[in-house]
């Protein structure tokens, strides 16, 4: 069910506290969004706050998890044969590199980098919904991959799975975090699709 962006509407207030935290967080950072100013932005008390979410780092951990839960829906992760695994891999990768097209990710990406300094803990948060959780899911598909002998490699599912990452975000996505280009991936189904393919040559 996708998020209600009007926290004057009838949505539940978990939902209007997740959809406030996004406007704010991506708009502002996390470190200039007080739990008074998101409260009033969700239209729900701090008491309400707290109790859902515990505190404001709560809030930024269901935000980016809710962003990861988004590109990640309707990708197989279940492939059975060399060419499921290449499907899944590349849609996945399509959504994944769709969802780091969009201005506001980028932006958020850069404020979340300024924040990791200062804040540790929410930098551990941030990678593990985000990064981490794409690093388990395409784990797992080469795990399968490997262990039903569609392809064979010296690396394993887990160093598979993280160069991959690293060929679909490669400079593009660090170009644009630093602000050199605004869409880092013209064409993201031919880019994931050229990259997935190189990985299983290997």
């Amino acid at each position: 069910m996708p998020l209600k962006t009007d926290s004057s509407d009838k949505a539940p207030p978990p939902e209007r506290i997740i959809a406030a935290g996004r406007r704010l967080f991506f708009r502002d950072g996390f470190e200039k969004v007080s739990t008074d100013r998101l409260a009033r932005e969700a239209a729900v008390s701090k008491a309400t706050l707290y109790k859902y979410f515990g505190d404001m780092a709560g809030v930024l951990r269901a935000v980016v998890e809710t962003e990861s839960i988004t590109f990640a829906k309707g990708v197989p992760t279940n492939p059975t044969s060399l060419k499921e695994l290449r499907t899944c891999l590349t849609h996945y990768g399509t959504n994944l590199l769709t969802f780091l097209n969009d201005p506001e990710i980028i932006q958020f990406a850069q404020v979340m980098m300024e924040e990791a300094r200062a804040h540790p803990d929410i930098a551990h948060d941030f990678y593990s919904v985000s990064y981490q959780r794409s690093h388990n899911v395409i784990t797992g598909m080469f795990g399968l991959g490997l262990k039903g002998g569609f392809f064979r490699s010296a690396l394993t599912a887990e160093e598979l799975a993280e160069q991959l990452i690293g060929m679909w975000e490669g400079l593009r996505f660090t170009r644009a975090q630093l602000n050199l280009t605004e869409i880092p991936f013209e064409d993201p189904a031919d880019w994931s699709r050229k990259c997935v393919d190189t990985m299983l040559r290997l």
